[in-house]
């Protein structure tokens, strides 16, 4: 079984960034998109036009002066390696819970089509959120290029 880390979230958090479960790299380092090839923290950083820091507690420290959050749509579940496609038997994330306790946030970027679609099985339009699919940052998604996945962030982030 695996499970998600907790979520980076404070009381300035606007919007969530959701996956669906951490992979096997980001795993074993304790550290959300960790894998190399994964552009999830290039992709936000040039969303701000900023320079991407090497180091992890920095980029989690940006991501929230910005008033943005990190979690995953799956709270546990049976998978071997890293692929979405892999996931068994899981369960979900109490977003309802987590609403109540940071009633500020706004706006749910998922960060795959997939965390979209296990979410909206559970929840539907029941919470007060705008939901939002973003062009996955995952190099399983190699049908776009970056640059055609950083022009998607940049339509639907607002800075």
């Amino acid at each position: 079984m695996k499970a998600s880390f907790s979520p980076f979230i404070n009381e300035n958090t606007h919007s969530l960034f959701l996956g669906t479960l951490p992979g096997e790299r980001s795993l074993s380092e304790q550290r959300y998109y960790a894998h190399p090839q994964n552009k999830f923290w290039k992709l936000f950083y040039d969303v701000f036009e900023a320079e991407l820091n090497s180091e992890y507690e920095d980029r989690v420290r940006y991501l929230q002066t910005k008033g943005f959050g990190l979690w995953d749509v799956v709270r546990q579940a049976h998978r071997e390696g890293s692929l979405d496609s892999a996931i068994k038997n899981r369960e979900i994330n109490d977003f309802e819970t987590l609403l109540k306790q940071y009633p500020n946030v706004g706006t749910f970027y998922f960060t795959s089509q997939q965390a979209y679609q296990w979410f909206f099985k559970v929840y539907k339009d029941s919470l007060p959120v705008r939901l939002v699919v973003l062009a996955s940052p995952s190099p399983a998604n190699a049908r776009l290029r970056y640059e055609e996945k950083l022009a998607d962030w940049k339509v639907k982030i607002n800075p």
